[in-house]
């Protein structure tokens, strides 16, 4: 199944899933949109234990949230979001030497965050943390300048691509890393009257996405890591 493919029957089990959960709590369940602003890195080392120098570059994340009352004042809170990660890096093995890289991808990631809201006020302050699921779709790269390949110079954008292994990478196209990514979430922030909260949050990715050369496992280390700040409502 390729990568494309992939994609629409992951939405599918992912709005079965959230759907089937809704439905078996509904009489408790109350059902919100939110939306972040992101600031996106990653955690990358190679072979040698060294760590690659990265920048955070912006990005938003926007989906649904499901709160369901577990008991007393905790809850659990599983969420489908669209999400924007990635990174900025001088001199990277692809785009050359004194060269700014910038790679955006987007993820489709289920997290499943526990939360206790505790009465302050009016409103009720909030912390939480969870793991989440995610998998990459798409993505670009844009470089400052023409990237040379070899004795092949190409423009200074492209696609980024998720795959498993190198040797299923595509010429031009900046592959970002094994597209399942996994990872834990921690929130804190404040909710007004039961219905808009504001969030600041964090991710770190545990998974390490560094793809496999001809089935082989590699050296190094590649994770996503972020912070946040969201806005949320309930209907």
């Amino acid at each position: 199944m390729t990568q494309n493919s992939t994609k629409p029957v992951f939405l599918t089990i992912l709005f079965v899933l959230l759907t089937t959960a809704s439905n078996i709590t509904y009489a408790q369940t109350k059902v919100g949109i939110r939306t972040r602003m992101n600031f996106s890195n990653v955690l990358m080392e190679d072979e040698n234990g060294y760590k690659n120098s990265t920048k955070s570059i912006p990005g938003f994340q926007i989906g649904l949230t499901f709160d369901i009352p577990i008991f007393s004042d905790f809850y659990l809170q599983p969420a489908a979001l669209y999400s924007n990660k990635g990174f900025k890096q001088t001199d990277s093995w692809f785009s050359g030497s004194g060269n700014d890289l910038k790679v955006t991808v987007s993820y489709i990631e289920v997290p499943l965050n526990f939360i206790y809201k505790s009465q302050l006020g009016s409103g009720k302050l909030l912390f939480g943390a969870g793991p989440y699921a995610g998998y990459g779709t798409c993505g670009k790269w844009k470089s400052e300048t023409n990237v040379t390949i070899g004795d092949i110079v190409i423009d200074n954008y492209g696609d980024a691509i998720f795959k498993n292994d190198i040797v299923d990478g595509e010429f031009g196209n900046y592959l970002y890393g094994k597209p399942w990514d996994f990872g834990a979430n921690f929130l804190v922030g404040y909710e007004f009257f039961d219905k808009l909260s504001v969030q600041l949050n964090a991710q770190l990715g545990i998974n390490d996405l560094t793809p496999e050369v001809d089935g082989a496992k590699r050296e190094g280390k590649l994770k996503n890591k972020g912070i946040g700040f969201s806005l949320g409502y309930k209907f």
